[in-house]
């Protein structure tokens, strides 16, 4: 990837201000050149002066006048130049930080299975740093480098041609030297920013599994692993900063040979006659001049392979678009009409492994169903293509209203997704109060309609005892609250959408028997009293679920084995009465039970 002609792209959504910069360092360095042969003009004059006994102070004073004239003009431009450069750096830096963060929004579920959270926050955190920085002030320090050297080269072309030439047989050295380096320090700095997004994704992994790791007492091999990433990143560094300690004395040393060389033949040139003594002092003075933009230079070169170390990880990221989502205009879906859900002969397989094989389904508007399955089965799979968090492998999925049928793949993917609301067995909840958690992307809420979904999910009593009630902080990922807390304020986010489809997957799992049956009590209720007919998925463990729903499907290894009513089943199904008979009145978790129970007629 050409990193420096993605960060011109970028450096041209603020033209203004980039016109800004190159215009004010311009004539910062015009005023900067023209002041040491202002000064060496000034003391030709004075040394004139001295030589005939006829002092004209007014050719001394225009001088110091032009001096301290093209000094302030220096300075402002300098000034400005440097203020719009981190204005335009900053923008830009911004910018790129925003279209990280849209691709994070607008990703499949299938790019957060392949990049790891620590790596991804790196990307967005510490990789913008270098390219910030170079943005900032890099652009700035070689335009003025490359303005100072050509200044200087015409300036020694125009004095004297012997010194131009010596300066121009001694300059690629720099150049060469420059150029090894950063061929060195390129694929180092691009390990480097690999490196510490794996250590960043260590730090992350077990910060968010804290609970995990004290658990099962693996502090030490965590521990362990984690002094592994650090000493193999400190000693990349290490070897990187021993590199960059080896190529910037270097440098100086080339530079100050350069110095040195001018000198002696500036002086000669002097002797000779073939300059004055005042245009020799200026020289020296530009001669000087010479040795802080080479610095800045190689230090700009150094810099710019972390940028695109740095900016090979960020823009790859950016735009790799094979796990974008793509929203389609058009196809906008009815917002009070719920439509039929028809898997048509759907195959899905991650990566290589077969997930679901030729599922032919279809869930009618207003239905109830509940999908059974041991674990691997198939059924978060299959309900995650509903809402396309995952697409089809092969086949389709498409929905059906009165009149009309589409392929959702063709949708207006925002506008389908209001349509189905989604509850996962371990729910997010952000670090905020509980009312932000339930109102999340509406908006204010009214008390009532809070209060009503909270009665539902069983959770007034709870909230109510709270000092600050709606307003109380859950803390970040709920960590405050228990399981079941957790779960109902996730279903009740869910409620106050209305969907017209509603996915509860295992979302009861932590409720004890007895709060879950009051809240499917009051579900029942709601749905009814409900102007629109909703369909409600359920993937349960729990029998007790099972009681009021029209369907009931049971998966394994990716195919539907049975389906039916609970008494369709229990006449005709294989699987679903021995299940039914194992269970103490459906009280019981099915899990282990209905894997021993496929495993025994597979054998």
């Amino acid at each position: 990837m050409n990193v420096l002609k993605k960060l011109f792209s970028y450096v041209l959504t603020q033209k203004a201000l980039a016109t800004i910069v190159i215009v004010s360092i311009l004539i910062s360095q015009i005023a900067e050149l023209a002041i040491p042969l202002l000064i060496g003009l000034t003391i030709d004059n004075i040394l004139v002066s001295l030589e005939t006994g006829d002092f004209k102070a007014s050719l001394v004073l225009s001088g110091v006048g032009l001096i301290v004239i093209a000094s302030l003009i220096r300075n402002l431009s300098h000034f400005l130049g440097r203020y719009s450069g981190y204005l335009q750096g900053e923008a830009i830096i911004r910018k790129i930080r925003t279209d990280l963060f849209i691709k994070y929004e607008t990703s499949s579920m299938r790019f957060f299975d392949r990049h790891r959270t620590g790596d991804l926050m790196s990307r967005a955190t510490t990789d913008l740093e270098p390219i910030g920085e170079f943005l900032v002030w890099g652009e700035r320090i070689l335009l003025q480098a490359f303005l100072t050297y050509t200044g200087i080269y015409l300036i020694l072309l125009s004095i004297d041609p012997i010194l131009f030439i010596l300066v121009a047989i001694v300059t690629p050295s720099l150049l060469l030297l420059s150029y090894w380096i950063s061929r060195i320090l390129g694929p180092l700095f691009f390990e480097l920013r690999e490196k510490y997004g794996e250590l960043t994704a260590v730090i992350t992994e077990n910060i968010s599994g804290a609970q995990i790791v004290r658990a099962f007492r693996a502090e030490t091999r965590e521990k362990r692993k984690f002094d592994e990433q650090n000493q193999g990143y400190m000693e990349l560094r290490a070897y990187a900063f021993k590199i960059r300690s080896l190529f910037l004395p270097s440098i100086v040393l080339v530079v100050n040979l350069l110095v040195t060389i001018l000198i002696y033949a500036g002086g000669a040139a002097a002797i000779q006659e073939r300059i004055t003594v005042g245009i020799l002092i200026s020289l020296f003075t530009y001669f000087t001049m010479l040795a802080l933009p080479t610095r800045f230079l190689a230090f700009s070169l150094i810099t710019y392979q972390r940028v695109v170390a740095a900016g090979n990880r960020v823009f790859s990221l950016i735009d790799d678009s094979s796990f974008t989502e793509q929203e389609m205009l058009g196809y906008g879906v009815p917002a009070n009409e719920t439509p039929d859900v028809c898997f048509d002969r759907v195959s899905f397989k991650f990566t290589e492994r077969p997930i679901l094989s030729n599922i032919s389904l279809t869930i009618r508007s207003g239905e109830k169903i509940a999908l059974l399955g041991s674990t691997g089965s198939g059924k978060s799979t299959l309900i995650s293509l509903i809402p396309r968090f995952q697409d089809v492998t092969s086949g389709k999925v498409t929905i059906r209203y009165a009149e009309n049928s589409y392929d959702i793949q063709d949708l207006d993917l925002s506008t389908w997704r209001k349509q189905v609301g989604f509850v996962h067995q371990e729910p997010f909840l952000f670090g905020r109060t509980i009312a932000e958690n339930l109102s999340f992307e509406l908006g204010d809420i009214p008390s009532e309609e809070l209060n009503k979904v909270l009665a539902i999910t069983q959770l007034s009593e709870f909230v109510n005892s709270l000092p600050e009630g709606v307003d109380t902080l859950v803390g970040e990922r709920g960590v405050t609250l228990s399981g079941g807390q957790k779960q109902r304020l996730a279903i009740a986010r869910m409620l106050l959408r209305r969907n017209p489809i509603m996915i509860l997957d295992d979302a009861t799992s932590s409720l004890d028997i007895y709060t879950e049956a009051l809240f499917l009590d009051a579900f029942d209720k709601m749905l009814k009293d409900s102007p629109l007919k909703h369909t409600v998925i359920f993937i349960t463990q729990r029998l007790s679920t099972l009681k009021n729903v029209d369907r009931i499907i049971i998966l394994n290894r990716g195919a539907i084995i049975e389906q039916g009513t609970h008494e369709e089943l229990m006449k005709t199904g294989e699987i679903y009465p021995l299940l039914w008979k194992t269970q103490e009145n459906g009280q019981i978790d099915i899990k282990i039970t209905l894997e021993k129970i496929i495993k025994e007629r597979d054998e």
